[in-house]
């Protein structure tokens, strides 16, 4: 019998030893330890994730309110939070329930109706309908559950009304309800903003009270309450269909580090108050900024790009190993430069995988044998690797992992040595698969040429047999025409990879 209590006090030992938490407003969960430590606003460090079941977690994603098409700033954060959750279920074999809201009914949406001369439904459902072509487009995973305000107004009602009935809020003259924050003394864990406790209207008690329920206004859309006409506040839609969905509390709410106040703040408060509890989110996941010489993108800058025009430049792929190079929680600088590098970093990838088949295949090796030096060094990123996930999730560590990886097996395969290691070289291909793959890239080749990949085989390996004469007879004006061909075939998307043995292609965009 195996005795786990050793096991169990050093894991004990180490969430003890974390420094202590901001005046102790985060409170850890009871439950299972799944060895991951994650970032926490409230607590202002790591934490250790903590499951009730130690296989079963919830995460709500806040969508978009659809009253315009997404942009690249918008893509970033979805793709990073897509990340993260694949890393959950395939490198920790978390079940993991995700649902997403989407706010189908705001003052936006009103004003691009009128603006268009629109039905707001309408606009709501095709800027929804663009949305998810969006995200298909970048290979995010669509969310098992999708939560509309519109089809939830009874239950963010009976949300308004229970906490107007405990009260946690009041309504006004105009029919509005508003959260009274004096009511709830932790407003602010989040991001420690706080009340002055000066109303900045006649109908606010509080300057940080915030609406649950507006009040009927002419010309807009309204639902009938026994308070009055109106329709739901914005921070209120997350917290009912939330609480519909998932019950009293939540493991993972993520979002923009724009959500973090006055939305998720809000959320925290008005869901706390509804379910009588002192913590209803128990992990705030937030996303930093997509920013363009240095100014965050956003619509009202007029500095987005759209998802469509930046997948004419660059692929799906490329975009998610820039959003790999750098960490999840901090912003992010738009720039040809930065895609550049993504893309070269992806063609390192695909470029080693193509050489790992020509080696292997390669009929001129003699007898297979083994590399103990790849395959410690493999081991050895292995390990590293899932510890850099498990904290924080550090991608990029893992990225710069497997590049050094790369590079130990090249001096394999391209170094001037009659050895030969198959096995070694083959699993460090398959490894390198393994992480991309769970990390959402397709690693696949894509070209709106018609040129087939035979063709091209040709053009490179008879373009090779001619330089490789050329460098034995040293004929600069036929090296000079191979440079050429190699240029040309690079306009066309083709980008070789020159090498003492067979050269390799990859498809570029």
């Amino acid at each position: 019998m195996i005795n786990v209590f050793p096991i169990f006090m050093r894991k004990l030992s180490h969430v003890c030893s974390l420094k202590p938490y901001k005046e102790t407003k985060w409170l850890m969960p009871n439950g299972n330890p799944i060895g991951v430590y994650v970032y926490n606003c409230i607590a202002n460090q790591k934490v250790p994730v903590i499951l009730n079941d130690p296989k079963i977690a919830t995460w709500y994603s806040c969508g978009p309110t659809v009253y315009d098409s997404a942009h690249i700033g918008h893509a970033c954060c979805y793709v990073k939070l897509d990340i993260l959750q694949r890393i959950l279920k395939s490198f920790f074999n978390i079940k993991l329930v995700t649902a997403m809201g989407i706010t189908d009914i705001d003052d936006k949406i009103i004003k691009k109706a009128k603006d268009t001369n629109t039905d707001f439904r309408v606009v709501a459902k095709n800027y929804e309908h663009e949305f998810w072509l969006d995200l298909t487009s970048l290979n995010v995973e669509k969310p098992m559950i999708i939560t509309r305000v519109s089809d939830h107004i009874h239950t963010i009602q009976d949300f308004v009304k229970n906490l107007v009935d405990s009260n946690m809020a009041y309504i006004t003259n105009d029919g509005s309800v508003y959260f009274d924050t004096s009511k709830f003394p932790s407003y602010g864990k989040l991001q420690n903003m706080q009340d002055s406790g000066e109303p900045t209207t006649t109908e606010k008690r509080n300057k940080m009270d915030f609406a649950l329920w507006k009040g009927y206004k002419p010309g807009e859309p309204f639902w009938e309450t026994s308070w009055g006409k109106g329709r739901p506040g914005w921070h209120i839609e997350c917290s009912a269909m939330v609480s519909k969905v998932f019950g009293s509390q939540i493991d993972f709410h993520a979002g923009g580090i724009d959500l973090q106040f006055p939305h998720h703040e809000n959320e925290e408060a008005q869901s706390c108050a509804y379910h009588d509890t002192r913590q209803w989110a128990n992990y705030w996941i937030h996303v930093g900024h997509l920013n363009y010489k240095d100014i965050k993108m956003s619509k009202s800058l007029q500095n987005t790009l759209s998802i469509p025009d930046l997948l004419k430049m660059y692929t799906a792929d490329t975009f998610r190993m820039a959003c790999l190079m750098s960490n999840y929680r901090y912003s992010m600088e738009y720039s040809d430069e930065m895609m550049k590098t993504a893309e070269a970093v992806l063609n390192k990838f695909k470029f080693f995988l193509k050489d790992v088949l020509m080696y292997v295949n390669d009929s001129e090796n003699g007898h297979g044998d083994y590399s103990n030096k790849l395959l410690e060094e493999l081991q050895k990123v292995e390990e590293n690797n899932l510890e850099a996930l498990k904290s924080d999730f550090d991608t990029a560590s893992c990225v710069n992992s497997l590049l050094n990886l790369v590079t130990c097996a090249n001096k394999i395969i391209k170094g001037n040595t009659k050895d030969y290691y198959p096995v070694p070289v083959v699993l460090t291909a398959q490894y390198i698969i393994n992480v991309l793959t769970k990390f959402g890239l397709t690693l696949q080749e894509t070209s709106e040429n018609t040129i087939s990949n035979t063709l091209i085989d040709t053009i490179v390996e008879f373009r090779h047999m001619v330089r490789k004469n050329a460098m034995l007879r040293k004929d600069k004006e036929l090296l000079s025409a191979c440079d050429t061909v190699r240029d040309k075939m690079k306009m066309m998307k083709v980008q070789i990879n020159d090498s003492n043995k067979t050269p390799t292609w990859v498809m570029t965009k």
